[in-house]
C-alpha cells in the first residue's frame, strides 16, 4: 500500500542527498535487484537506508515481511542498524517509533543470521545444537588440535579434515554436499559436546539444514522478501552459497561494495564476485559517482579518482597533466633516513590535539620496527596495532576473552558497564604474569572497546551487546577498536585498518618487492633507477596479481580523511630482514595521475620525478 505521504517522503530524500543522480538512481530505481558500486566516501550507508525507507514508503516490503541487512561483522551491523532506526522515521514522516522501524529491519553479519537459524532448527541436525548457540566457545578449524579437551577425541583423520574444509574455503572452492556432510558429523559428534563450535561449522550446518528441509529454505525465502549486503566484494564461497539459498525467484536484492577494496582474496573472498553477480541473477549495476569525503579537499578527490581509473583502465586511463593527483612523499637513502622524515613529518602534526595519524604498513617485519623505534627515541606516543589474525598472541588472546565473557556473560547476559570492566579486569588477571608488547596492545584495545559499549552503546539491548562482543572476540576482530583508543598515532598493517579512518595517513615502505609481490613475474623488476614502471602494456598473466595489490595500495591510501603520504627509501628489507641497496619507489606511486613531490624538502625533487 502507498504511503499518503509518497511525494513528501521522495522530496525529503531528493533534498537529503543534495540531487545526485547515482543515489537517487539507486533509491527510486523500479527493478527489484540492484548492485552498487560504493566506494569509501560516496555516501553509500545513507543511500542504502534511502533506499529501504523509499519500498517502505512504496509498499513493496509487505507486513509482516522483514528486511534482511547482512554486513561483516556485528561492528558494523550495529552501526547500520542505528542508521536505520534513527533516520528511517523522520524519512517516512511516519509517528512509528525506532524500534518498530527497527522490528521491520533484521541486521547483523553471516554468523549471527547463522546462528539465528540454528537457535530455531539446529535441533533438526543435532541434539546438541538445543543449547544456546552462543554458548559455545568458536574456533577456527586449524585450533581444534590446539585446545587440549579436544586433542583426545578428535583423530589425525579428523584433524586433517578440518584443515582441508579451511582451506577449501580460503581457496575459493565450494565445499561439495558430501565434504559438508563428512566435516559436519565430525563438529557434531566429536566437538560440540565438548562445548566448542567451528566458524566454519556456524554456516555449514546452516547450509545443511536448508538443504535438507525444503520447508526451512521456503520460510526464509518468504520472510525476507529482501536481502541487502553491504561490503559484497568481501563475500566467500560458503557466505554466497548460503545466500543464493535463501533467494527466491521474486527475492528483492540490494548489494553494495567496491571490488577496488576487495583485499581478503587470501582468506577466501570469491574473485570478480560483484561482477559475475550481475548476469547470474539479472541486477541493475549503479556506480556512485561523487566523493562526499573529499568533496573540499582538490588533491585526495584527484588521488581518489586517479588511482580508481587506473584499476579501471588497467593502468591506461586517459588522464591530463593539470589534473595529476600531488601526493606528498618522503625518500630516504636507507630506512633509518625514510623513517625520520616520516616521524618528522608527524611530529610537526602532533601539535594540533585533534589530530589523529596512522602510520600504515603492507606487511610487519624489520621496516616497521626502524619506524617504531624512531617514534620511541622521539618520545611520541604511539599505539602498536601490527597485529596479524594467525599470531599465536592474538589467537589466543581472543580465545580467553571468549572463555571469560562466556563464564561471566553467557546465561544471564546482564551487561552493564561495571559488569564489563569486571570483566576486563580478569582478563587482565589472566595475563598479569605473562605481558609481551602484543598483549599490553589488546588489553589496551579490550579497555578502549568496554568504554565504548559502556558509553555509546549504553541504550543497547543486553542482546545486542552481547552479540557485538561475542563477534569481536570470535572473529578475532579486536583489532576494529583501534578507532576508540585514545592515541594520536596508530601503527598498523593495511589490512588491519580496513574500514578505519585516521585524519593523516602515512603509507610506508611503498617499494618495488615491498608493496606488490607481482613484481617477480615483472619484466621491468631489474630495471635501473629510484622509481620502478609499470610494463607497457601489462601482460595478461601479471594483471589480476598487479590489480590484487593495487587494491590493497588503494585501501591504504583511502584510510586518509584530509590527507595521504607515501614513503621510501632505496635501503629495504624483505620478509626474513635480509637487507638490500636496491630499492625503487613501487610503480603503484607512480601510476598515470599521480605526482610525488617531496614533502620533506619541497626545494628537492623525489625520485619519480628525476
Amino acid at each position: 500500500m502507498l504511503n499518503p505521504n509518497f511525494a513528501d517522503i521522495r522530496d525529503k530524500i531528493s533534498i537529503q542527498h543534495e540531487g545526485d543522480e547515482r543515489q537517487l538512481e539507486v533509491i527510486f530505481s523500479d527493478s527489484p535487484r540492484i548492485i552498487v558500486e560504493a566506494p569509501a566516501g560516496y555516501g553509500k550507508t545513507t543511500t542504502m537506508i534511502s533506499r529501504i525507507a523509499y519500498l517502505f514508503a512504496t509498499g513493496r516490503i509487505p507486513n509482516p515481511k522483514r528486511i534482511l541487512g547482512l554486513t561483516f561483522s556485528v561492528n558494523a551491523a550495529l552501526k547500520v542498524k542505528r542508521d536505520v532506526a534513527e533516520k528511517m522515521p523522520s524519512l517516512l514522516g511516519s509517528p512509528n517509533s525506532p524500534v518498530a522501524i527497527g522490528d521491520k529491519v533484521t541486521i547483523t553479519n553471516y554468523h549471527g543470521f547463522c546462528k539465528g537459524v540454528l537457535k530455531k532448527y539446529g535441533y533438526l541436525i543435532s541434539d546438541s545444537l538445543k543449547k544456546d548457540v552462543n554458548l559455545f566457545h568458536a574456533i577456527g578449524d586449524p585450533d581444534a588440535e590446539r585446545q587440549w579437551i579436544l586433542k583426545t577425541v578428535l583423530s589425525a583423520a579428523d584433524i586433517q579434515a578440518l584443515k582441508e574444509m579451511d582451506m577449501s574455503i580460503k581457496e575459493a572452492r565450494v565445499p561439495s554436499g558430501e565434504e559438508i556432510q563428512t566435516y559436519n558429523q565430525i563438529v557434531i559428534q566429536k566437538i560440540l559436546p565438548h562445548e566448542y563450535i567451528t566458524h566454519n561449522a556456524v554456516i555449514l550446518f546452516v547450509l545443511d539444514i536448508l538443504n535438507r528441509f525444503p520447508e526451512v529454505k521456503k520460510f526464509y525465502q518468504s520472510y525476507y522478501p529482501l536481502i541487502v549486503v553491504d561490503e559484497f566484494q568481501d563475500t566467500n564461497c560458503i557466505a554466497w552459497e548460503l545466500l543464493k539459498s535463501i533467494i527466491s525467484d521474486q527475492t528483492q536484492l540490494l548489494f553494495l561494495g567496491d571490488p577496488l577494496q576487495r583485499i581478503y582474496g587470501f582468506i577466501g573472498a570469491l574473485p570478480n564476485i560483484m561482477s559475475t553477480v550481475v548476469d547470474e541473477y539479472h541486477m541493475t549495476k549503479i556506480s556512485l559517482s561523487k566523493n562526499y569525503r573529499f568533496r573540499n579537499n582538490p588533491e585526495m578527490l584527484k588521488l581518489d579518482r586517479n588511482v580508481r581509473e587506473n584499476a579501471t583502465a588497467l593502468f591506461m586511463p586517459a588522464i591530463s597533466q593539470e589534473d595529476f593527483a600531488h601526493v606528498p612523499a618522503f625518500w630516504g637513502a636507507t630506512q633509518q633516513e625514510e623513517a625520520e622524515k616520516v616521524v618528522s613529518k608527524i611530529n610537526s602534526l602532533a601539535d594540533d590535539q585533534d589530530i589523529k595519524i596512522a602510520v600504515l604498513f603492507k606487511n610487519r617485519g624489520k621496516n616497521a620496527e626502524i619506524v617504531e623505534t624512531e617514534l620511541s627515541q622521539q618520545g611520541i606516543p604511539y599505539f602498536y596495532g601490527m597485529f596479524k589474525d594467525d599470531d599465536v598472541e592474538y589467537v589466543e588472546f581472543h580465545n580467553k576473552c571468549q572463555s571469560l565473557f562466556i563464564q561471566r556473560f553467557g546465561r544471564t547476559k546482564a551487561i552493564n558497564k561495571t559488569a564489563l570492566i569486571k570483566f576486563a579486569d580478569s582478563v587482565k588477571d589472566a595475563y598479569a604474569t605473562s605481558l609481551d608488547k602484543t598483549t599490553e596492545s589488546l588489553l589496551q584495545l579490550l579497555d578502549a572497546l568496554v568504554e565504548k559499549v559502556s558509553v555509546d552503546y549504553a541504550d543497547l539491548a543486553p542482546e545486542d551487546k552481547y552479540l557485538l562482543l561475542m563477534d569481536i572476540f570470535e572473529n578475532r576482530q579486536l583489532k576494529q577498536s583501534m578507532e576508540y583508543v585514545n592515541s594520536k598515532v596508530i601503527l598498523s598493517t593495511v589490512h588491519g585498518a580496513k574500514g578505519l579512518e585516521w585524519d593523516h595517513v602515512m603509507v610506508c615502505d611503498v617499494e618495488q618487492w615491498g608493496f606488490t609481490f607481482a613484481c617477480r613475474n615483472c619484466s621491468n623488476k631489474y630495471s635501473k633507477g629510484s622509481a620502478c614502471r609499470l610494463p607497457n602494456p601489462i601482460p595478461h598473466d601479471l594483471a589480476e596479481a598487479l590489480l590484487d595489490d593495487f587494491c590493497v595500495f588503494y585501501v591504504a591510501l583511502t584510510r586518509a580523511k584530509k590527507q595521504a603520504y607515501i614513503s621510501a627509501s632505496k635501503e629495504r628489507f624483505n620478509a626474513s630482514d635480509a637487507r638490500y641497496d636496491n630499492g625503487k619507489v613501487c610503480c603503484f606511486a607512480l601510476v598515470n595521475g599521480v605526482k610525488l613531490f617531496d614533502a620533506s624538502s619541497p626545494a628537492q625533487v623525489s625520485p619519480s620525478q628525476k
